[in-house]
């Protein structure tokens, strides 16, 4: 490949749309590599160094987003321009891919031949404008301009910028295409570009007029976004064939914060984040409280916390889980106003301080919008994560004068919004105090628990609709606390998760139930089959999938034996890891149950790209399928669609002979409680010394 005889790679997936690129490509005097598999695109890449990657978003295995992503973060290909080809311009990952569809160009289809052509043109220019700079710039320095962290633009005789590479992209937030035509006077002054030029007065080119070199060791430099930086640069006399009279070398400086004042403002800022700290925010209440006692107004405090953000951390790695929280801030900075304030607290939670509202509810409004928006995907490092947010919420006056017990208040309305279900807010009041010492007792009660083996387990019978047969045996765990009675596992989970005690519990159930069936003889061994829930963060650890393995093998159960139940909140996290875990457990045999579908994070799609053998209904649908309409109709549209994906329906906690007779007639295929309890209370199938169910062969 030479300067005269640029390349350009195409990436689609039909022929037909290879075809007319190659073309169009062609006809501009450039060479045109197509292919129509996408695994191949990142080696062509790195190996040809195009002038430009023409990629269509719809591509399989990976699809164009993803090799968007891998091209824009490879080092040896985050340089080449990008032409992205969408099918949809409103489709979800246009706006999950936001901030890296910035620094790169988008057409839609159909593909309009002018704007192609024009598009083509201008990167054969910047690639012809590269291989001059780069033949020079290779001669100083090891790495060609693509690989430098120095901005480069290159000027014509007129001071307009002809040239940007891929470091002056991303230092001034502006595209090759936003940048080529601008005058680079321009970048000194507010805004970023001038209809009229004074070039010739302008000290750069009166200095470098002379062929001398200026260098200039701090400036300020706008951004296309408004936001001055601090620089230094070089102008450097240049002549080529192609009318490069200048470049413009420019490396942006941190700031420093050499003043006493700034140093200790410093301290009160979070480094990862930018946003400020406790004392900061505290302060800044303080201050409120002291304007809303004179102005009359309310303000409102909001505590706001990830919602299972260890499974994050123990899943993707705390490097990334501090992406999502540095993305996270950015999100829920973005939503307010310029009088308010955020800040980061610990860990993962944040502090909203909504310096004026005309009413309380106002800050309700102000919550929901965070939630919605925190529940959008994030996209960390090619990983799409998603996650949730729980948020209390307190007023000025009525939950407190001063900002210490603002803050405390809005966090025992925040625990409430834990304990309910997540992902909603809630107001704080007074009886959330109570709560709050109840919920940590509880974690208390829980490391006892933990020491003293104060658990229950159930072995309930599972049966078939088809002939009311046993056909499994459902694993239930509760808890025996001394004094409370029996707590429900659902009850306590939560506040097991928060401690971090949930692997703990749920790798103590699985050795006790598995050691159980451990001393049936072989011939009814053969017959068991066992649904055992399991906490993800067990299987998102480093040799999970291989503890699983072992466990059932250390007793003498096959994996097709083993019916794994999962949450929803699995979802919280979907990534490259998320799929390969289960997969890895599908292809050990082990059948997958969804637990309590359609209350939690698990996308409708997601059905289709994981091997579910069942989906497990809501115990709150089951609850009440015999007298809410609203839930039959729920209920019934959940079985046929699975089914429509060769999934089956377990139904679980069915206590009455309605809900039965419901559950059969809309097809669930296997159910539980004690309504099959009372059904089997005369079969012989139970093992007199055993007290556990013996299966059908």
């Amino acid at each position: 490949m030479t300067k005269q005889h640029p390349l350009v790679i195409v990436c689609d997936p039909e022929d037909s749309n290879i075809a007319f690129y190659t073309e169009v490509v062609q006809a501009l005097g450039a060479h045109c590599l197509a292919t129509t598999a996408g695994g191949n695109v990142m080696n062509l890449v790195v190996s040809h160094q195009p002038a430009l990657v023409i990629l269509d978003s719809q591509m399989d295995e990976p699809d164009g987003y993803q090799l968007l992503n891998l091209l824009k973060s490879g080092k040896k290909s985050k340089h080449i321009p990008v032409l992205f080809v969408a099918g949809n311009l409103s489709e979800r990952k246009m706006c999950l891919y936001r901030e890296m569809f910035e620094l790169i160009e988008v057409i839609a289809k159909p593909v309009n031949e002018a704007q192609l052509q024009g598009y083509l043109q201008h990167y054969i220019k910047q690639y012809g404008y590269r291989s001059e700079i780069d033949a020079l710039y290779s001669e100083e320095k090891a790495d060609p301009i693509a690989n430098t962290e120095e901005g480069i633009l290159a000027l014509d005789r007129a001071g307009k910028i002809v040239f940007a590479n891929y470091a002056a992209e991303q230092i001034l937030k502006a595209s090759s295409v936003e940048l080529t035509g601008v005058y680079v006077e321009s970048l000194f002054e507010e805004p970023c570009k001038r209809a009229k030029s004074r070039w010739s007065e302008h000290p750069i080119s009166r200095v470098t007029a002379g062929d001398q070199i200026l260098q200039v060791d701090k400036s300020s430099l706008w951004r296309r976004d408004g936001e001055a930086i601090t620089a230094k640069f070089a102008a450097v006399p240049f002549s080529s064939d192609n009318g490069i009279k200048l470049l413009f070398a420019f490396r942006q400086l941190k700031d420093t914060r050499e003043s006493k004042d700034k140093i200790a403002m410093l301290s009160q800022v979070d480094h990862l984040t930018g946003l400020p700290m406790r004392a900061a925010i505290e302060e800044h209440v303080d201050r409120s409280v002291l304007k809303a006692g004179i102005t009359g107004f309310y303000f409102a405090v909001l505590s706001v916390d990830l919602d299972h953000f260890r499974y994050i951390n123990e899943s993707l790695g705390h490097d990334r889980g501090d992406r999502l929280l540095k993305a996270v801030a950015d999100r829920v900075f973005s939503l307010v106003r310029r009088d308010d304030q955020v800040a980061r607290m610990e860990g993962d939670e944040f502090v909203v301080v909504l310096s004026h509202i005309d009413l309380p509810e106002n800050a309700g409004m102000v919550a929901k919008k965070i939630i919605e928006r925190i529940r959008e995907p994030f996209l960390i490092d090619g990983h799409e994560v998603f996650t949730g947010c729980s948020i209390g919420v307190s007023v000025y006056p009525s939950c407190g004068d001063d900002a210490k017990t603002l803050l405390k208040n809005a966090d025992a309305a925040l625990s409430r919004a834990k304990a309910i279900g997540r992902n909603n807010y809630q107001y704080y009041t007074v009886e959330m105090n109570k709560l709050r010492v109840e919920q940590m007792q509880m974690e208390f009660e829980l490391h006892q628990a933990l020491e003293q083996k104060q658990w229950r387990i159930q072995y309930l019978p599972v049966t078939s609709r088809e002939n009311s047969d046993v056909v499994a045996c459902e694993v239930k765990l509760s808890w025996v606390h001394p004094t409370r009675g029996e707590i429900l596992l659902e009850s306590f989970l939560p506040q097991a998760e928060e401690a971090g005690l949930a692997p703990i519990i749920f790798r103590w159930l699985w050795r006790q139930a598995l050691d159980r069936f451990d001393q049936l003889p072989e011939e009814s061994k053969a017959k068991v089959r066992l649904i055992l829930p399991i906490s993800p963060a067990i299987l998102l650890q480093d040799g999970g999938v291989d503890w699983v393995i072992s466990s059932i093998a250390k007793v003498g159960l096959n994996s097709d034996q083993i019916f794994i139940e999962l949450p929803e909140s699995y979802y919280t996290v979907r990534h490259s890891l998320h799929g390969e875990v289960l997969n890895e457990l599908c292809r050990n045999g082990f059948n997958l149950i969804l637990d309590s579908f359609g209350t939690g994070f698990a996308p409708l799609n997601l059905l289709k790209e994981v091997p579910y053998t069942f989906i497990k209904l809501s115990d709150s649908f089951v609850a009440t399928c015999e007298l809410s309409k609203t839930d039959q109709a729920i209920i019934k549209g959940v079985v046929e669609m699975v089914h429509q994906l060769g999934i089956q329906v377990l139904a679980t906690s069915v206590n009455s002979e309605a809900q039965q007779n419901f559950l059969n007639a809309v097809g669930c295929d296997w159910l539980s409680g004690d309504a099959i309890d009372r059904d089997l209370e005369q079969t012989p199938q139970k093992l007199d010394d055993m007290g556990i169910f013996v299966f059908p062969g």
